[in-house]
């Protein structure tokens, strides 16, 4: 098996579960100042954005104004609430979007991946990977609080990574699946599924 570096191997990563989303919703997250969360969701096939945040996660659909291409081959999608006069552009670079607010303001949307698994007692537990470049936070629904995990390695061969989280030598193992799932083994051997969210 070959080692690679953790930088080049979360980057493969993400652009593998990239790939593997074509048909889904794409979702991208900023985190504001004040600790919220924003999402954007891009439905490619439909080509329309939806909008949520971790105060309000119900989706409202955007509703798209126009798209133009403007220099670089960036795309830019024109968009406004349901019901306000507010136009915002979300122009994707690469991977990443900018959302220019109609105040002028801008924020930067990273691609997030949300996975969840849910355990015994009521216990929902998620991971999410965010990029580029990748990294990986733990949260639950009784501590909501995004924890960021350390990454001790990684194999790209059998897409197996490993984190621990911060203060902690128990090692966690999370296998990338071909369904897009995470199969995540416990320090004690124990096992448990994390299910894509679209």
């Amino acid at each position: 098996m070959k080692t690679i570096s953790i930088l080049s191997l979360t980057t493969l990563v993400l652009l593998s579960t990239l790939g593997q989303v074509h048909s889904q919703a794409l979702r991208l997250a900023t985190k504001n100042t004040n600790g919220t969360e924003e999402y954007l969701y891009f439905h490619r096939k439909a080509n329309y954005y939806e909008y949520a945040s971790s105060a309000r996660p119900q989706r409202i659909k955007l509703i798209n104004i126009k798209q133009k291409m403007i220099q670089g081959g960036q795309k830019v999608h024109y968009v406004k609430f349901p019901g306000q006069n507010g136009i915002y552009q979300l122009i994707t670079n690469g991977a990443t979007l900018f959302c220019v607010n109609p105040n002028g303001s801008r924020q930067e949307f990273i691609p997030e991946e949300k996975y969840v698994s849910r355990g015994k007692n009521g216990l929902i537990e998620y991971i999410y990977t965010q990029g580029p470049p990748p990294s990986y936070f733990y949260s639950n629904n009784k501590s909501p609080k995004k924890i960021s995990l350390t990454m001790v390695k990684g194999d790209m061969m059998t897409m197996v990574f490993k984190v621990k989280f911060p203060g902690s030598s128990k090692v966690y193992q999370l296998k990338s699946l071909s369904n897009g799932n995470i199969l995540c083994t416990n320090p004690d051997s124990s096992q448990q599924m994390f299910v894509k969210e679209n």
